[in-house]
C-alpha cells in the first residue's frame, strides 16, 4: 500500500440492474486507479442480473442476498466486510469517467477529518435550452397571474424536459391531469442524445379559447410558428444534428446535498420554480470544490473507520435520506463531507425507483421521518409527518372527485410510510437517546450549510 494510492473497495448495488448494471460495470473497471476493488451486492434479482455479471466479470466480488434488503442493509453487508481504508458506494445507474476515483482519494487522504467525498453528478443525457413565446391574457381578477397557454409536458427519447423558467405552479384540468400555465416566456432545458433529436411538446391553449401563437427557439434559433389550439394538441419539433452539438450542455444531477431550514435535504443543484424541482446547467457555480453537509450516496467514498464509528448506514432505512442521516451522525461527532467536482459521474436520476411512484413517495417521507426522529427537534417531525398527512388529504379529495387512481395510490403510499414510522417509533426513539447525548437536538450541524427553502 501507498500513501499516494491506498486500496479502495466500491461497493454496486444490485435490484433488477440487467442493461444498466453491466454498462455501470464496464466504465468502473476502466477507471484509471491502480488498486480498485469491486464487490456487487445483489438483492435477490430476478432478471438473471447476478449470473450476467458473474459470467461477464468473474474477478469481481458478488454477494447475493436472499431477499431484497434495500439500499442501507444491501451495502452494509459489503460494506462491514471491507478492510480497506477507503470503501465507496455506486449506484448500477451510473458511468464513471476514467478519473473519477483519483480526486476522491486525494480529498480522503488529504484531510484527515473528512469522512466522506462526493463526486459531481451529472444527468445521463445533456440538455438544450428551449424557449416558448406566447401573447398572455390577464387571469380572472382576483388572480394577478397573465397566462400564456397550459403546458402538460415535453419530452425526448432521452427523458422529460425540465421547466427552467416561466412558468407557474402545477394545476389540474378538468380531467384531474396537471398542467403549468406558461408566461409570455417558458424556458426549457430538454434532454438530448449526441444526435438530431425530436421533441413532443404537449399544449393546449385552454378554456375555449381561440388559437394561440407560439414561436419555439432552440437557443436563439428559431425552431417553428405556430398556433396553439384550445384542446390538449401534441406538436412534435425537430432539432438537427449540428444544433444539438451546438447547444448541449450538462446539468447537474447533484453537487453534495444541502439541508433546508425545516431539516428536509435537497440535492445542490436543485431549484424549485413555483414548487416544481429543476436541475441547473453545469457552469462556474459547481467548479469549485467545497464542504458540504451531506454528500449522496449513488456515487460518494468513505473512510471506513469514521463507518465503523458510526456502524454504517441506518439498516431501518430501507432507501433514501439514509446518506443524509449518516452525514448528520457524522457531523455530531466531528466529521466532515466534502463536494469534488475533479470526479465526474454521469447518473441515470431515479432509473430504478421511478420518482414519485408509490413505492418512491413511501420510501422517501419514511425515511425522512427516521432520519429526523433520530436528529431533529421533535417539532420538526411533527412538522413533517402533518405536511405528509396534508398531501394525503389533497390525494384523496382528487381520488374521490376525479377518480384519480395514481392519487389513490399517492394516499396509500403516504399512509404506509406514517404507519411505517409509527412501528419503528421505539427503535428510532432509542437511537435519538444516544444521538441527544453528544449534542442537543437543536439543528445547530446544519446551520453553516443551510440554504433558503
Amino acid at each position: 500500500m501507498t500513501t499516494a494510492h491506498p486500496p479502495v473497495r466500491i461497493v454496486v448495488l444490485n435490484y433488477n440492474g440487467a442493461g444498466r448494471i453491466e454498462r455501470c460495470l464496464e466504465r468502473l473497471l476502466a477507471t484509471r486507479y491502480p488498486d480498485l476493488r469491486v464487490t456487487v451486492v445483489d438483492n435477490a434479482s430476478t432478471d438473471g442480473s447476478p449470473a450476467s455479471v458473474e459470467q461477464a466479470f468473474p474477478r469481481i466480488e458478488l454477494i447475493e442476498n436472499g431477499a431484497n434488503l434495500g439500499f442501507s442493509r444491501g451495502n452494509n453487508k459489503a460494506l462491514r466486510r471491507a478492510s480497506e481504508p477507503f470503501v465507496g458506494l455506486l449506484n448500477p445507474d451510473t458511468e464513471v469517467e476514467p478519473d473519477w476515483l483519483h480526486p476522491l482519494v486525494s480529498r480522503l487522504a488529504g484531510d484527515p477529518l473528512a469522512g466522506g467525498v462526493g463526486a459531481k453528478l451529472l444527468h445521463q443525457f445533456d440538455r438544450i435550452p428551449l424557449r416558448l413565446k406566447v401573447p398572455t391574457i390577464a387571469a380572472p381578477a382576483p388572480d394577478t397571474r397573465q397566462l400564456g397557454v397550459r403546458f402538460y409536458g415535453a419530452e425526448t427519447r432521452a427523458g422529460a424536459a425540465d421547466v427552467t423558467g416561466g412558468m407557474h405552479g402545477v394545476e389540474l384540468n378538468e380531467y384531474g391531469h396537471p398542467f403549468r400555465w406558461t408566461e409570455s416566456h417558458a424556458e426549457l432545458a430538454v434532454p438530448v442524445r449526441s444526435e438530431a433529436t425530436t421533441l413532443h411538446v404537449d399544449l393546449a391553449a385552454g378554456d375555449g379559447r381561440a388559437p394561440v401563437a407560439l414561436s419555439v427557439y432552440a437557443g436563439d434559433q428559431p425552431l417553428v410558428d405556430t398556433q396553439v389550439p384550445s384542446a390538449r394538441t401534441t406538436f412534435q419539433l425537430d432539432v438537427n444534428a449540428d444544433l444539438v452539438a451546438r447547444l448541449a450542455r450538462p446539468a447537474i444531477e447533484c453537487a453534495g446535498i444541502a439541508p433546508l431550514q425545516d431539516g428536509s435535504m435537497r440535492d445542490r443543484g436543485t431549484h424549485l420554480l413555483a414548487g416544481v424541482p429543476w436541475s441547473a446547467w453545469d457552469d462556474s457555480t459547481y467548479g469549485q470544490a467545497s464542504e458540504v453537509f451531506a454528500v449522496k450516496g449513488a456515487a460518494v467514498l468513505y473512510r471506513r473507520s469514521m463507518l465503523e464509528s458510526l456502524n454504517y448506514l441506518d439498516d431501518g432505512i430501507f432507501m433514501y435520506y439514509e446518506d443524509a442521516d449518516l452525514a448528520w451522525r457524522a457531523q455530531r461527532r466531528g466529521w466532515r463531507f466534502w463536494y469534488e467536482p475533479d470526479s465526474v459521474v454521469r447518473h441515470e436520476h431515479a432509473a430504478f425507483s421511478r420518482e414519485w411512484s408509490p413505492g418512491f413517495i413511501r420510501s422517501v417521507e419514511f425515511g425522512k421521518l427516521r432520519m429526523l426522529g433520530k436528529n431533529a427537534p421533535r417539532s420538526w417531525v411533527a412538522q413533517h409527518a402533518a405536511a405528509a398527512l396534508k398531501f394525503t388529504a389533497g390525494d384523496a379529495r382528487n381520488a374521490l372527485a376525479l377518480r384519480d387512481v395514481e392519487a389513490a395510490r399517492r394516499v396509500a403510499a403516504r399512509l404506509r410510510a406514517l404507519g411505517d414510522a409509527l412501528v419503528a417509533g421505539t427503535q428510532t426513539w432509542r437511537l435519538r437517546n444516544v444521538e441527544a447525548r453528544l449534542a442537543p437536538l437543536d439543528g445547530r450541524e446544519l446551520r453553516p450549510f443551510l440554504e433558503s427553502s
